[in-house]
């Protein structure tokens, strides 16, 4: 099984079981002399400052400022890619072609109908992809409270 992996820390325990992560900045990309001029650099300077924060359910007891390794399943992460820009995109043309069909030629008209169908490709995306959600793979800096152990391995709950 292929992981696509990304280093986060603990930002906050929410309440039992549950914590909040931000993901960490990667190292390697500001490090080059190109870093300035770098399509990816310029990219990930730009995600990183804005970065998100997520809450995690977990049974490992985790503190503030611990760094963790969370992963995706990469077929969940593939499966959830194909869903958030193909289904909408399918939805889009189905809506067209069925006002077409019905017999819409107004060029408004179809341009909302069309734009309908990606509304509601969106919505059916967003609902379906729920269920993907990252899991805690490894702890890679152990709090006093668990082992000593930097590559403590976590089960995973399919």
């Amino acid at each position: 099984m292929t992981w696509v992996t990304q280093e986060a820390e603990v930002i906050a325990e929410q309440n039992q079981g549950q914590v909040q992560v931000k993901a960490c900045a990667s190292q390697g990309c500001g490090s080059c002399s190109l870093a300035g001029g770098c399509g990816q650099g310029i990219l990930s300077r730009w995600l990183m400052r804005r970065s998100p924060s997520l809450t995690l359910h977990t049974e490992t007891p985790l503190q503030a400022g611990d760094r963790i390794l969370l992963g995706i399943n990469a077929n969940k992460l593939n499966r959830a890619a194909v869903l958030q820009f193909l289904l909408p995109l399918i939805t889009l043309l189905a809506a067209a072609l069925l006002a077409e069909f019905i017999g819409i030629t107004s060029g408004l008209l179809l341009f909302l109908i069309a734009l309908i169908g990606l509304a509601s490709g969106l919505l059916i995306a967003r609902k379906l992809a729920l269920a993907n959600q990252l899991e805690l793979l490894r702890q890679l800096t152990p709090s006093p409270t668990t082992k000593a152990n930097n590559n403590l391995e976590l089960t995973h709950v399919e």
